[in-house]
């Protein structure tokens, strides 16, 4: 079987290291392979304040381990090389942004990631 790359994004604590410190999140793009699709179903009963929905749908993908090493001919466009893929992440279906392309080269694999800003997902706080 094919392996597709799909490309996500979570916010991320970038002092997460740093337990002392207050989180302070960011928007960061991931890589990785799609491997399950959750569909959760909650009786109306229950009390779980999840605004009139009664499914949630959840995405499982393994995470692409990202090669920084680009050689200089890539410094411009969207290519990211990775050897191997790491931990499995968790997070609402919505959070896929769309499907990427990948191209063996040796033993690495390429990322070629074409869909540019408008693919971004944003992220507005509760003060925007």
């Amino acid at each position: 079987m094919d392996l597709m790359i799909f490309q996500y994004e979570m916010l991320v604590d970038v002092h997460a290291r740093r337990h002392r410190l207050m989180p302070k999140y960011e928007l960061r793009t991931f890589y990785g392979q799609l491997q399950h699709i959750f569909v959760i179903h909650f009786n109306r009963e229950c009390d779980l304040d999840l605004d009139g929905k009664d499914t949630i749908i959840m995405a499982a993908v393994r995470n692409c381990i990202l090669d920084d090493k680009n050689p200089a001919s890539f410094e411009n466009l969207d290519i990211h090389g990775y050897l191997r893929q790491g931990p499995l992440h968790f997070f609402d279906v919505m959070g896929l942004q769309c499907l990427i392309a990948r191209v063996q080269d040796g033993d690495q694999w390429s990322i070629l990631d074409r869909s540019g800003a408008l693919a971004r997902a944003m992220h507005l706080d509760d003060s925007m």
